[in-house]
Order: C-alpha cells, then sequence, then structure tokens
C-alpha cells in the first residue's frame, strides 16, 4: 500500500501571464489558461454520453479506484477544490484530505528535512510537496509516496501500476525513482520532442532507435520518492529546469551539470550523442544529494499533461472523447 500525494498548487496572475509569454515566444502556440488549471473542464464520453469534468477528476478517480493507493491526500487551492470536488470525494470510502497550498511550512517539519527558508517558499513546488508528504502516513512511517500531477488525464492505473510493480523491490536502492516513458517517433502525438538517449540501465525495451543507438524518452506525471532521502531544497530549481524553456535555463542547466562535475553534458548530447540514462541519472542524484533512478517504461498516454496552451487542450480533448 502506498500513499499518493496529488500536486494541485496554482501560480499567481504575474507568473501566468510569464509562462505564457515564454510559451508563445518558445513554441508559437497560445497559452489560453487564466484561472485555476486543476478545475478546468474537460469532455469524455461515458456510457455514449458526453459528459464534462474537471482536469484533476480524471487522476483523483484513477487513485480513488487503485487497490494500491490507501490514502490521497491533495495540495492546492483547498476552498476551491472543496467547493468544487467536496461531494465527489464523499462518494469514496478512501481517506482523502485537502491542504492548503497557502498553509506555511511548520517549524517541526522545517526542522526535519531541514528546509532553508529562502530556497523553499510554503507555496512552492517543493513547499507544497513536503507540506502534503508531513500529512501523509508515508511520513510517519519514513516510506516512499507517489506524487502525481492534476494535469495529466490520461494516466491510467494500468500504468501506475505497472510503475509500482517494477519498483517495489528497489525502494531501497534510491530516493527517487522516475518514469523515463519511451516514445517511439520523432515527436509525440502532442507534437513533443523526446530527450535521446542511451538505454544503459536495467531495464531495457524493444523499439526503434536513431544512428546513434539512442531512443526517446519523456517524463510522466508521477514520481515515487521518500524526501527524507534527499534535499528537498533543491527541487523547486529542478522543476523549474525540467522542459527547458528558452536558452536561460538551458545555460542555467549546464552551468549545474558543470559545477557537479559533468562539464561535457553538451557534448554528450549534441555532438558526441552518446549520454545514457544511467549517466542522467547519476547527475541528478548529484544535485538532489539523493539516489535518483530512471526507470524505462511503456505508457506514452502518461505525459499528455495540460500546460494550459490551446493545442494541448483541444488535443487531450480529443483523445478523452475517444477513450
Amino acid at each position: 500500500m502506498i500513499s499518493a500525494i496529488v500536486m494541485a498548487g496554482y501560480n499567481n496572475k504575474r507568473e501566468v501571464k510569464k509562462y505564457g509569454r515564454i510559451v508563445a515566444e518558445n513554441y508559437n502556440e497560445r497559452f489560453i489558461e487564466s484561472g485555476y488549471k486543476p478545475l478546468r473542464e474537460f469532455t469524455t464520453i461515458q456510457n455514449g454520453k458526453t459528459i464534462s469534468k474537471p482536469l484533476i477528476q480524471y487522476t483523483l478517480e484513477q487513485l480513488f479506484d487503485n487497490d494500491r493507493i490507501d490514502e490521497i491526500v491533495i495540495v492546492g487551492h483547498q476552498m476551491l477544490l472543496e467547493q468544487r470536488l467536496g461531494d465527489f470525494i464523499k462518494n469514496y470510502g478512501k481517506p482523502c484530505r485537502i491542504i492548503n497550498q497557502n498553509t506555511r511550512i511548520t517549524e517541526d517539519v522545517q526542522r526535519r528535512f531541514q528546509i532553508a527558508n529562502r530556497r523553499v517558499k510554503y507555496n512552492s513546488i517543493a513547499g507544497n510537496l513536503i507540506k502534503a508528504y508531513a500529512a501523509s502516513k508515508a511520513d510517519a512511517e519514513k516510506r516512499h509516496a507517489l506524487f502525481i500531477a492534476s494535469d495529466s488525464p490520461l494516466t491510467t492505473n494500468e500504468f501506475v501500476n505497472r510503475f509500482l510493480q517494477t519498483v517495489t523491490p528497489i525502494l531501497q536502492e534510491a530516493a527517487i525513482f522516475l518514469p523515463a516513458v519511451l516514445i517511439e517517433g520523432k515527436r509525440d502525438r502532442l507534437g513533443r520532442m523526446p530527450l535521446w538517449l542511451r538505454n544503459d540501465s536495467r531495464f531495457q525495451l524493444p523499439g526503434p532507435k536513431d544512428p546513434h543507438g539512442r531512443q526517446g524518452f519523456r517524463l510522466s506525471s508521477l514520481i515515487i520518492a521518500d524526501p527524507h532521502r534527499f534535499d528537498i531544497n533543491t527541487g523547486n530549481t529542478a522543476y523549474s529546469l525540467r522542459k527547458c524553456l528558452n536558452p536561460n535555463i538551458q545555460l542555467k542547466l549546464f552551468r549545474i551539470t558543470r559545477s557537479l562535475g559533468y562539464p561535457n553534458v553538451y557534448s554528450k548530447y549534441f555532438l558526441r550523442r552518446d549520454l545514457s540514462v544511467n549517466e542522467v541519472a547519476n547527475i541528478v542524484s548529484e544535485y538532489f544529494k539523493g539516489r535518483l533512478e530512471l526507470i524505462p517504461i511503456r505508457g506514452e498516454e502518461a505525459t499528455y499533461d495540460y500546460d494550459g496552451t490551446e493545442m494541448e487542450y483541444r488535443m487531450i480533448n480529443r483523445m478523452l472523447q475517444k477513450g
């Protein structure tokens, strides 16, 4: 059994506008999200009828129906979530609580996880993660929890359980387990390019490779992690770098890898083209100060998250309606 932490936080309007400009400048896409993204309505077909549900509800339905999940903790806009989903949550017998993202991190949690206030703001990604984890059984028992984003409505229990089954026997080997989802084409169905890596891990996947022996991977909407075993103060920077949206972020990423003792990452990826799954895991482990394992796995649908663009909204709605 495992605790599930659903990340449903939000940024202020200034940050949303800034992100929208980055998306427009670097991807030429129209950013449409201006409200509370987890409650953005998406449509699907059930019993032959078109119905509309909040984005986060697709994730919650999977978790409530999953026998491996024994509790759910949601962190986000508590008032809006309770107003919109209170009755829905009450229909399930599984324990579920909502943590307000504007709640301060307690002194006890700051002390136990050695949190630096200047690096982990209480309502940041890392702040929300640690507050929700501290409210779970997983913290009391000092074990891993499943952290899952609220913006990936196509992530299924089949994918979650396959990932859990893979990592459960090796949980003691690492602090963080991250799915590296195989993308077999040059782009996924949302038109996004994968990260090309040589798969030198123990988890081999058959499929096409490029002329350099690499396969394409993208991250999914979930991780399994034990915050007792890595430095939570690194969380916000790692999250901001995950998409490499603009040249400034790319430059910052290469500076970080150089400072960690990996000065040739740019050359290995863009010139020699031999960067591998285990090398990426080693670099990120150094940064987190705790072991991270990348788990190559199939399940492209689990990578389709809604970041707020018109194209994503249109395409994900279409996928949901097709089942």
